[in-house]
């Protein structure tokens, strides 16, 4: 690996004409969009100009600090649903102000060069050529779809049906296009440093995204609630039309976690790491995404293979360490955790994951102990649990106190046996500590459920007390614990439980049930998206960018749309149009037009508005706790409006207060839909609370769609064609399909083949890389810029990435 080091005082750095002429480019053209942006900003301009400054400022300073605050800041940065704005973004602000602040450092003084030796990354042929493919085909695909060209104002900002939804799409190919240079350079100037920032900053983004994620699920659902048909968003509002934008911002920071946890050598450092996976795991559970699950499977399945496939020096040090005995270990603690479960809840399933753990760090202390002390061991482990069984009739909740006191034993054991060596403790001691704490864990289950209930917890502690006979009894130890392995068995340990707990609640059960209901609903939408291109035109260059969700409501017979929103204006100013369904929907889902109000509301509310119709329909306007697509508690009341008879004033009063915001706070939405397949006008809305402070903005829309969202609840398929290759397909043609298949197999290659799979980054790039692509397999992604973003800049690491000479 390159070593970071000073550059030679007597070779004096002389920075290339080129990049500093595309730095001024770029800052010159990030500036003109920042201005832009700044313009239509509905939220306050001071706050977001003093934070991009800052960030700005920051990155003069320190050019590759970018490296590691946009991917941390990239998934909750976003304010959509509080704006109203999903064509321009907090997001694409920050990158603007990333490319302005690189461009003016490189324009003007280029940083120097920190790194001696060959850079990780070298300019290929193959990178030039493909990502000029993808750049073709992105240019004509974007012509094609801002044609016709819109009229730039406030109407053609709403929904996803105007022509400048190309641009909405095409701002993450061309932002990534613009920053490659900048990380090409980072790296090739500050070699594995950058690398280390960006790992360092993508695991920063799956801590925020999951502490989002973490807050969501204790603000609405519930911690653990895992029986609900609540699924997990975060902050990517993308989803309030569905996608599975949470899903790949998972798989794509998720491996590189893993690399910071294996790199870091710090304790502190190390358990950083470790909370960043642990949150990470939880939010990728609480998806309850079956594409996420195999994402995650066939992620960490690649890296053990190329961990298996790594050379490893020989040293006297070396333990041994099976990668099929690490395997069998890890999936007799999966189905032991799943066993356990059922009977024992929560609280069995945590006694299990705790026993695991010191069984395998007690696994140095007992091997190649003789036969006569394991026997004694586990024999003495069985009288103590009588004892113990004993106690627990004379304690209340004795079972959860006799555990915990068998536990703290045999960790302080273990603790000695660590810090002062295995002789310390007699072995026969550690055997009965083990085997009396992982017996506990039956009595547990035993007395949380039925005192007859507990078969399955017993198999599960014989699969733990198995591989322990099997270390005190065999020549060779199966394992070698050390003290760096703690952080990757609790990592593990954590994943079987939440693996455990959400396959093993109602919610997922019914939907891995219904998966093969679910193929062939996709297989028809996918023919279905297929049919929206009806030329050879079409086919060669797509139907444009961001063209889908038009085309589709337009071409397909029953294309189950819950309605359209439309931004008009006439003699007495803007209104918002609500267009009717097409197609059958679910249920009685309906799009539904709203905006977030202040969270501590939680009085009486009254309302007030006009609306006008040409037939008799019924207008329904909600208040709820709500974050995106699920509600916690609403309070409705239901409008008769009477058609052709002009614009007509409702006002009145919710027939329940909202209810409190709760901790942590949930957020609070009004929205309004309507049930008829006509189209219904609306304006001139306006809420108080009871102490008459108004609690909408921009009411009579005169501020165009500001401040103003929207959401589909459930019904989703019209908005995507759910399949990277297939929205690709449609929407770039032959030429973008062609161009996506090369980015994404060569890249494979490149990182499959030796010796560029040596380098310490390119296992969890390629891991990133192809559990982005799974997720891929039934969801479209590239209309949803942030991942489109990030994905073009793996995808050129991956084509450039090279193992640097050893040294």
């Amino acid at each position: 690996m390159a070593t970071a080091a000073a550059p030679h005082s007597h070779l004096p750095f002389r920075p290339a004409l080129g990049p500093r002429l595309y730095g001024g480019l770029a800052a010159s053209l990030a500036f003109a969009a920042l201005a832009g942006w700044f313009a239509i900003y509905p939220l306050d301009p001071l706050v977001a100009g003093a934070l991009l400054a800052a960030y700005g400022l920051l990155v003069l300073w320190q050019p590759t600090s970018w490296l590691l605050v946009m991917p941390a800041l990239w998934p909750v940065i976003d304010l959509a649903p509080w704006s109203g704005q999903i064509y321009f973004t907090e997001s694409d602000a920050l990158a603007l102000a990333s490319l302005a602040a690189l461009g003016l450092r490189e324009a003007f003084a280029p940083p120097a060069p920190t790194l001696s030796g060959r850079a990780p990354v070298k300019l290929t042929v193959t990178a030039l050529v493909v990502f000029g493919l993808l750049a073709v085909s992105v240019l004509i695909s974007g012509l094609r779809g801002l044609n016709p060209l819109p009229s730039l104002d406030a109407s053609a900002m709403v929904g996803y049906n105007s022509t400048l939804n190309a641009v909405r799409v095409g701002k993450g190919f061309v932002l990534a296009f613009m920053l490659i240079p900048f990380l090409h350079l980072a790296i090739r100037r500050n070699g594995q440093a950058a690398l280390d920032k960006l790992t360092v900053g993508l695991t920063l983004g799956l801590a925020s995204c999951a502490l989002a994620a973490l807050w969501e699920r204790l603000a609405f659902p519930g911690f653990a609630n895992f029986g609900s048909d609540y699924r997990t968003t975060a902050l990517f509002w993308e989803m309030h039309v569905g996608g599975a934008a949470l899903d790949a911002w998972l798989m794509l920071c998720f491996p590189f976690a893993l690399l910071a946890l294996r790199q870091n050598r710090t304790p502190l450092a190390k358990g950083l790491a470790l909370v960043a996976v642990g949150l990470g795991s939880y939010a990728s559970f609480t998806t309850f995404s079956r594409i996420v699950y195999a994402a995650i499977a066939v992620s960490l399945t690649l890296l053990g293979a190329l961990a298996l496939l790594r050379p490893t020096p020989a040293s006297a040090d070396n333990e041994p360490r099976r990668l099929g005995v690490l395997l069998a270990l890890i999936a007799a603690v999966l189905i032991g955790g799943g066993l356990t479960f059922p009977e024992g809840g929560y609280r069995g399933l945590a006694a299990f994951t705790g026993a695991a753990l010191l069984a395998y760090i007690g696994g140095g202390a007992v091997a190649g102990i003789r036969l006569g002390h394991l026997a004694t061991g586990m024999m003495t482990g069985v009288m103590l649990l009588a004892v113990g069984a004993l106690a627990t009739l004379l304690l209340p909740k004795g079972v959860y106190l006799i555990y915990a006191l068998s536990w703290t034993l045999t960790a302080s054991v273990l603790s000695v046996v660590w810090k002062r060596g295995r002789d310390t403790v007699p072995s026969p001691i550690v055997v009965a500590l083990l085997t009396w704490t992982i017996l506990n864990t039956v009595q547990i289950s035993a007395y949380w459920s039925e005192p007859t209930r507990f078969v399955g917890t017993a198999i599960a502690a014989a699969l733990v007390l198995a591989p322990i006979a099997g270390q005190a009894l065999g020549r060779t130890p199966l394992w070698a614990p050390k003290p760096g392995d703690l952080y990757g068995v609790i990592a593990v340990l954590a994943l079987g439980g939440m693996l455990v707990t959400t396959l093993g609640g109602y919610y997922m059960n019914s939907r891995l049930s219904a998966t093969r209901d679910d193929v062939g609903v996709r297989f028809e939408h996918y023919a279905n998206s297929l049919r929206l291109m009806q030329s050879s035109g079409d086919t060669v260059a797509g139907i444009g960018l961001g063209r889908y969700p038009d085309a589709y409501f337009w071409t397909i017979e029953n294309p189950g749309v819950p309605g359209s929103l439309a931004l008009h204006r006439d003699a007495g100013g803007r209104y918002m149009q609500l267009g009717g369904p097409r197609g059958v929907r679910s249920g009685d889902e309906s799009l539904l037009l709203t905006q977030r109000i202040p969270v501590a509301t939680e009085s009486w509310v009254h309302y007030r508005f006009k609306a006008r119709s040409a037939q008799d329909l019924g207008i329904a306007l909600h208040l709820c706790r709500k974050h995106l697509l699920y509600d916690d508690f609403c309070t409705r009341v239901s409008i008769p409006l009477k058609g052709r008879d002009g614009w007509q004033s409702f006002e009145g009063i919710f027939p329940e207060p909202l209810a409190g915001p709760g901790i942590p706070p949930r957020l609070a939405t009004f929205s309004v839909s309507m049930n008829s397949r006509t189209q219904v006008d609306v304006d001139a809305f306006e809420l108080v609370d009871s102490q008459l402070r108004p609690l909408l903005r921009n009411g009579d829309f005169e501020q165009g769609n500001d401040f103003w969202f929207f959401t589909s609840d459930r019904d989703h398929l019209p908005w995507h064609a759910k399949n990277l290759f297939v929205h690709t397909y449609v929407e770039q043609g032959l030429l973008g399909l062609v161009a996506l298949v090369l980015a994404l197999s060569t890249a494979f290659a490149r990182l499959l083949r030796r010796p560029t799979r040596l380098h310490p980054f390119a296992p969890n790039l390629l891991a990133a890389l192809v559990g982005v692509t799974t997720v891929g397999l039934v969801d479209s992604l590239i209309d949803i810029p942030r991942i489109t973003l990030f994905l073009t800049l793996l995808l050129w690491l991956a084509l450039n990435l090279r193992q640097p000479a050893a040294r």
